[in-house]
């Protein structure tokens, strides 16, 4: 693991930073790095929101056909409670990457240019 930690960070460190774009605040040298980090993120986002609902839609639906098909009352509320947790998980899932997008996309003018710290 800290193989692969090592040469990530290696080739984060030998890639060159991109210039700001229009409408993006020039960091400096220091953090311009944070405007490639945030289009990593911008550009994993939605797939990332995709697998994560399909995934727990299609678990949800196991869920339900146990949930049909359970013999006792006991395995029934056992699936019911499943079913529950895996929507409140789906929810929380979505809820936390859309509000990171929200955060990401601030960063870069919360940190500001140089010339104003």
């Amino acid at each position: 693991m800290n193989l692969i930690l090592a040469k990530v960070c290696s080739f984060l460190t030998n890639v060159p930073l991109r210039a700001p774009k229009d409408g993006e605040v020039d960091l400096g040298d220091r953090f311009n790095w944070i405007y490639d980090v945030t289009d990593v993120i911008n550009a994993v986002k939605w797939p990332l929101i995709i697998l994560v609902a399909a995934a727990g839609s299609i678990y949800a639906i196991v869920l339900g056909v146990q949930m049909a098909r359970a013999d006792s009352t006991e395995k029934r509320e056992e699936a019911k409670k499943r079913v529950i947790n895996v929507l409140i998980g789906v929810a929380i899932a979505v809820g936390l990457t859309l509000l990171l997008s929200l955060l990401i996309g601030a960063l870069p003018n919360w940190i500001g240019s140089p010339e104003q710290q």
